[in-house]
């Protein structure tokens, strides 16, 4: 970026109008067969994969709105600073090692892997890390990630437009980026680590206003990802190829990602037509029966909710998110349409701070009671909105409907698409809306992306239009200390206030169920169905 201002280059993208969608299933239709290159690996030809994708992507860019979809893409033709392991913690890509903190977590430095390329051959270096960070942190590009910068040195300048860079990212060498902070910022790796990072020799000299939008991020053709992109056929494939030029070999030549519903994946994997495909528990009994496909599963940190349009009057009243909450027998969902392989769970934090929330039992009656004392009009009906397409939801829906009906919440069921879904966060029209995934495992302190007053779409994930300012102030307090033992307990207390507020209507974590065909080695289960950045290993996926 050379300015701050001025006409974009290289044409115009799909902007940023994505949201946190997490693992939403879209419907999606491919073109006749005839039309579809993607068949000539029917059957199983070698080097070529097809992998199932759960929802037409957006855009190709890190600056949008994290959007499911639009990660699982990204983690293949992008590489990061991190990725995580199977238990949701920070390894190695583009870094040598961990980050060192120092300075009572005011000293970030990363260092880079020596002998980094693009997929293009140019070397990849501290100066890409630089202008990624940069470009996240600077709202002129229309960047919604810039509260993860929030204490580095100089973010405020940057996003007051004083300033043309963040004064505390640094380069001393090719090799080693360094940040420095205005406070401790002990989550700072975990809230960036993992982004992908752009190249700085294509966009560097693209202005700063409108970055989001350049024609890049519709055709990312230069990435540092184990795949290349091809081309994106809308509502048919997604095509990639080995970058030859990746850190590691790839032996898989060719990649396409069909947007489809799950009932159509299920039906090309016993055809042969499909090789990977994530799996809804309700399909399973029929998956396992099918020859030469393997069915594995992984724990998932996302989970599956409801967001209450609070900046509608009737919503902002905790007792009437309570009721709501109460209302549904969430533990009967997850034994009726996750057939037992999921948990219920009450606040949107993972694993040892979730375990401070209290527990929201089913209580029909209570439900009742609290929406006597809230005032609630029973006689104006409530419309839940999701995207069709993935089975376990498309019935939960309905559980919902009926559940809600009989403590007096008259709720009207209403299947969109995605675009549909996303301009009525932005418009703030709609009432419910069913969604997930997400993760908050590795870094805690991302709960803020959704429930933080100023994170409020399209700024942030904030789709609920949450703010409950105290559970900022501790979230906030979490990120400023460097003891893990004080964090943890800050966390925790975090974890109680948002469960107290109900900020999203948390229904059920499902674990997440893979099937793929034999063909494929070296797989190993993803608990996220958006596949964050970094999560597989595709270097070790093999084709026979």
């Amino acid at each position: 970026m050379t300015n701050r201002s001025g006409a974009m280059a290289g044409g115009s993208g799909r902007g940023v109008a994505a949201a946190v969608l997490g693992g939403v299933l879209a419907a999606g239709s491919l073109a006749a067969c005839g039309s579809d290159p993607t068949q000539k690996s029917s059957g199983g030809d070698r080097g070529v994969l097809n992998m199932y994708l759960y929802q037409k992507p957006q855009t190709f860019s890190p600056l949008a709105p994290n959007h499911g979809p639009d990660q699982l893409v990204m983690s293949l033709i992008f590489d990061s600073l991190y990725g995580s392991d199977a238990s949701y913690t920070l390894k190695p890509h583009l870094a040598a090692a961990a980050p060192e903190i120092s300075d009572g977590a005011k000293t970030i430095t990363f260092k880079l892997k020596p002998g980094l390329k693009w997929s293009d051959g140019k070397p990849l270096t501290a100066k890409d890390v630089l202008f990624t960070f940069n470009a996240l942190a600077d709202p002129a590009t229309g960047s919604t990630q810039g509260g993860k910068f929030a204490a580095v040195t100089g973010a405020k300048d940057l996003a007051d437009g004083k300033a043309d860079s963040l004064k505390g990212v640094t380069a001393p060498d090719e090799t080693t980026v360094k940040i420095t902070t205005t406070r401790p910022a002990a989550s700072l790796p975990g809230l960036i680590g993992n982004t992908p990072i752009l190249p700085e020799h294509v966009l560097g000299g693209v202005p700063a206003k409108g970055l989001g939008d350049n024609g890049f991020f519709t055709k990312p053709t230069v990435g540092s990802g184990a795949f290349t992109f091809v081309d994106y056929k809308t509502d048919q494939y997604v095509e990639l190829k080995a970058n030859q030029n990746f850190r590691e070999g790839v032996s898989i030549k060719k990649v396409y990602l069909k947007p489809v519903t799950s009932d159509v994946a299920i039906a090309q994997l016993r055809t042969g037509e499909m090789d990977l495909t994530q799996v809804s528990l309700t399909d399973l009994p029929t998956v396992k029966k099918m020859d030469g496909v393997k069915v594995v599963s992984a724990k998932s940190p996302g989970f599956t909710r409801i967001a209450m349009n609070q900046s509608e009057a009737r919503f902002k009243d905790a007792r009437v998110r309570q009721a709501f909450l109460t209302a549904i027998d969430r533990k009967g969902l997850v034994g009726k349409v996750l057939g037992g392989a999921g948990s219920v769970v009450n606040s949107s934090f993972y694993g040892d701070a979730a375990s401070a929330a209290n527990e929201d039992a089913y209580d029909p009656a209570r439900a009742k009671s609290l929406l006597a004392a809230a005032g609630w009009d029973g006689s104006k009906p409530v419309t839940l909105s999701w995207i069709p397409g993935q089975r376990d939801r498309d019935t939960a829906v309905t559980v919902i409907q009926s559940q809600l009906k009989a403590v007096g919440v008259d709720v009207e069921l209403k299947q969109v698409q995605a675009d549909e879904l996303l301009s009525s966060y932005e418009k703030k029209s709609y009432d419910l809306a069913l969604f997930g995934g997400g993760n908050y495992a590795t870094e805690p302190s991302t709960v803020a992306t959704i429930d933080a007053c100023d994170q409020a779409y399209p700024a942030g994930g904030n789709v609920a239009r949450f703010c409950d300012p105290n559970l900022d102030d501790l979230l906030s307090k979490a990120d400023s200390v460097a003891d893990p033992a004080q964090r943890a307990s800050l966390f925790k207390e975090a974890a109680k206030v948002e469960n107290a507020q109900v900020s999203y209507l948390w229904i059920y974590n499902p674990d997440t169920v893979w099937a793929y065909r034999t063909r494929l080695s070296g797989f190993e289960p993803c608990g996220l169905p958006t596949n964050e950045i970094g999560t597989w290993d595709f270097a070790n996926w093999k084709l026979s």
